[in-house]
């Protein structure tokens, strides 16, 4: 018996609207949740498939590509759609216009304030966007899973030196295209102005942090979604842009705080008009924290959940599944128990937690996040990946585990 995230999720907040309530969680009518690092539950991240959670070959919508692996471990074939161009048609560079939205939330509860636009600045100087020794970095910070038989034995990251953005470093290196013209690139994005929303006291509230001392705000993550959703109606975002939603240091529950917390999402919606030339927009968005909200994995002297570690998790599994709608083969990792049992081809949900550092011209490091390359979903061995690693950090000894 497996589930999907996908479908677990929206079955949760289906129930919730069905019922006409939400749980109320004010500062007053509701605790905090259970504490881990500042008072925060276990962190997670979360996807939004379409309604149709099928996308035409001729949608309008970013550039993608398009091919099938049959899993050796049972003998079915999956399909899948990923961003850019297909590795092995060539060095094609490829590069996606992106658009930052922003989101400013004054919670009524607490009369407190908590702005995207004050993280804007130092996400576009990160090297989510600006050009870095990705691999050097990697090799000389990365963070691992404590022992086997989760780590690699004897691991080492000896990453080839790659001069680019993140994500498109970790995309080349999952096809071994590390030092080629193959390129899948974001744009330098556009600002666009913030979008200002009181969040009202049965929706969300904020606590500061024990350790980090931080104000921490914690929302609905239905009303949340409707309000993004609006955004990206109201706003009239090209479908070949990729927008992202920024917010600070504000993560959201499901159902009630019990369940707490999610750090960041990606989805697509589809128009259900254009006969096969439906326009598909894919978007996320995710949470730019501070140090110390979540409390570091065993073994390491800080927590790699900071600044743009929820960001990064979020553009590398929107490359893999821009649609959210690939699936594989189930796996079951210990690294990301919260999780359980699961169809879904992101990248980064078994490696929550688990990152490097990279040091950038600002004065900022950053820490992004590992991510699980194709060939641990494909269950294909050897790894298809540069220096046949199944994660960019080289964490895991071999292909995914099934449930």
């Amino acid at each position: 018996m497996h589930t999907s995230k996908r479908s677990a999720i929206w079955g949760s907040v289906a129930a919730i609207i069905a019922a006409g309530t939400l749980v109320a969680a004010s500062a007053t009518s509701q605790a905090a949740p259970a504490a881990k690092g500042d008072h925060l539950g276990t962190p997670k991240f979360e996807d939004q498939p379409s309604a149709t959670g099928v996308v035409s070959a001729n949608a309008i919508t970013i550039p993608h590509w398009g091919s099938s692996f049959t899993d050796p471990t049972n003998g079915k074939t999956y399909h899948y759609t990923m961003v850019g161009s297909d590795p092995t048609k060539g060095d094609v560079s490829t590069t996606v216009p992106t658009v930052i939205i922003p989101m400013n939330f004054n919670f009524r509860a607490t009369g407190v304030s908590l702005n995207g636009s004050d993280k804007v600045q130092a996400t576009m100087q990160s090297p989510v966007f600006q050009s870095a020794n990705i691999g050097a970095a990697a090799n000389a910070s990365a963070s691992a899973p404590p022992g086997p038989p989760i780590s690699a034995p004897g691991r080492t990251v000896n990453e080839p030196s790659d001069v680019t953005q993140l994500g498109d470093a970790i995309y080349r290196a999952q096809f071994n295209k590390t030092g080629s013209g193959w390129h899948s690139l974001l744009g330098q994005p556009t600002v666009q102005r913030a979008a200002t929303i009181d969040v009202p006291k049965n929706q969300g509230f904020t606590v500061v942090g024990s350790s980090s001392h931080a104000t921490i705000g914690l929302m609905s993550y239905s009303w949340f979604s409707s309000k993004l959703k609006n955004l990206i109606n109201t706003r009239n975002i090209s479908p070949h842009v990729l927008p992202i939603f920024l917010v600070n240091d504000t993560f959201l529950y499901i159902g009630t705080t019990d369940n707490c917390c999610v750090l960041g999402y990606h989805g697509a919606l589809d128009s259900l008009n254009g006969n096969g030339r439906q326009q598909v927009n894919t978007y996320m968005f995710a949470s730019y924290s501070v140090q110390g909200v979540f409390a570091p994995n065993a073994g390491d002297t800080e927590s790699y959940i900071a600044d743009i570690h929820g960001l990064s998790h979020e553009v590398q599994e929107w490359y893999d599944d821009p649609f959210v709608n690939n699936e594989v083969n189930p796996w079951l990792t210990p690294t990301a128990p919260q999780y359980g049992c699961t169809t879904d081809l992101e990248t980064g949900d078994p490696m929550v937690g688990y990152g490097f550092k990279i040091p950038m011209a600002n004065g900022i490091t950053y820490h992004p996040e590992d991510e699980v390359h194709y060939s641990w979903f494909a269950r294909e061995s050897p790894s298809r990946a540069a220096q046949g690693y199944y994660t960019y950090l080289n964490n895991f000894a071999d292909v995914a585990s099934g449930c």
